[in-house]
């Protein structure tokens, strides 16, 4: 857009120009009339060319006038082209910063997704692997039995009793899985009570005892000295003690399990995502085993993570019952957590509780809050 000088510097500028003008004009017949002796007709002719260089000095000095007021027009529009190219240049670099980000964003996205599926199919490789032989046990037992091929009636409970032993680890599998879909798309639900913890841990104890015999571990047992009440589902809370007592009891082919109870002060974060500081009943699962290598300790917890060096075994894991223990834990306000000092080093799993406000049976029965997963 032009920009219009004020009407007093022109008035000005031109005024300038036409006494210059007039000037020139009284120079030129001050030099004629000194220097010459003309006529009047040569005097008058010396005139009209005094009036046209002061009006070619007119015009001059107009034409330069309007050439800096082009040159600064265009100046100015020179520094508005330069600022708008600036800002779109600018523009440009946050477009091209923000198109950077989301691909950054998009390939990390991408190779989590990719992870992801490494881990769903090398989980169900071990599943598949899982699910075949407790079934080949059960059919390899009852095809003997069908041909008849026992020979005497113990042979042929010890054929049963394998094939009852299959049952029941094919089943446990699949609780897990089934367990496993329902905690990942949200439809698991725990019933908050208040429970006596040593009971609790007792019952899951006693359901572990003929595995314990079996490989003649050594079981210790340290209660704290008074009765421990904390905030759980009963249920849900027997089933995190199964898993992981049952992880000890697989993963330990010598030595001895040492369950232990305290309460401590822990800091924690709450539902506000702010930390305090609680009194918690810790549980204690320590076992004597093959450890677990440091490097891999931080993901057992993940899904479909199957830690196959330092956690192999005969019968193999599919890793659930740490996932699914660790669900349920955060579940009840409570958390779980893992150390192993290396192979062969053994392996200790804390689980922590919220001790519960009140210790009478009344409350213990009636209060009941359930949470959604």
């Amino acid at each position: 857009m032009r920009k219009k000088r004020p009407q007093h510097i022109k008035i000005w500028q031109y005024t300038s120009i036409g006494f210059a003008g007039l000037a020139g004009l009284i120079f030129l017949t001050a030099v004629a009339q000194s220097l010459l002796s003309l006529s009047w007709m040569t005097y008058g002719f010396c005139i009209f060319i005094a009036i046209l260089a002061s009006i070619a000095t007119f015009i001059c000095y107009k034409q330069q006038y309007k050439l800096q007021e082009e040159k600064a027009e265009l100046a100015t529009l020179l520094d508005q082209t330069t600022e708008r190219l600036k800002a779109e240049k600018l523009e440009l670099e946050q477009v091209l910063a923000l198109t950077h980000d989301r691909c950054c964003t998009i390939q990390a996205q991408n190779a989590t997704l990719q992870e992801i599926n490494r881990r769903k199919d090398e989980f169900l490789r071990q599943t598949s692997h899982e699910l075949r032989t407790p079934m080949n046990g059960i059919i390899g037992s009852l095809q003997l039995l069908l041909d008849d091929l026992c020979d005497d009636r113990e042979e042929e409970i010890e054929m049963l009793q394998q094939a009852y032993q299959s049952s029941i680890h094919l089943l446990t599998l699949l609780n897990q899985v089934l367990d496993l879909a329902k905690i990942e798309s949200g439809r698991v639900t725990v019933e908050i009570r208040t429970v006596d913890l040593h009971s609790s841990l007792s019952a899951a104890i006693y359901l572990q005892l003929a595995n314990i015999r079996q490989k003649n571990l050594l079981l210790y047992r340290k209660n704290h000295q008074n009765i421990l009440r904390v905030k759980a589902d009963p249920t849900k809370l027997k089933q995190v003690f199964i898993n992981v007592i049952g992880n000890s009891i697989k993963f330990t082919e010598k030595g001895s399990i040492t369950i232990s109870t305290q309460i401590e002060s822990r800091v924690i974060s709450s539902k506000t995502n702010k930390p305090e500081e609680i009194l918690m009943a810790i549980i204690t699962i320590q076992d004597t085993g093959i450890g677990i290598d440091p490097s891999t300790q931080n993901r057992l917890f993940q899904p479909f993570q199957v830690e196959d060096e330092s956690r192999s075994h005969p019968l193999g894991s599919t890793g659930l019952g740490l996932v699914i223990s660790k669900h349920l834990v955060e579940m009840m306000g409570g958390q779980i957590k893992l150390y192993s000092a290396g192979r062969n080093q053994g392996t200790t799993v804390e689980i922590l509780l919220p001790l519960a406000d009140t210790d009478t049976d009344h409350e213990m029965e009636n209060e009941v809050t359930i949470i959604e997963s």
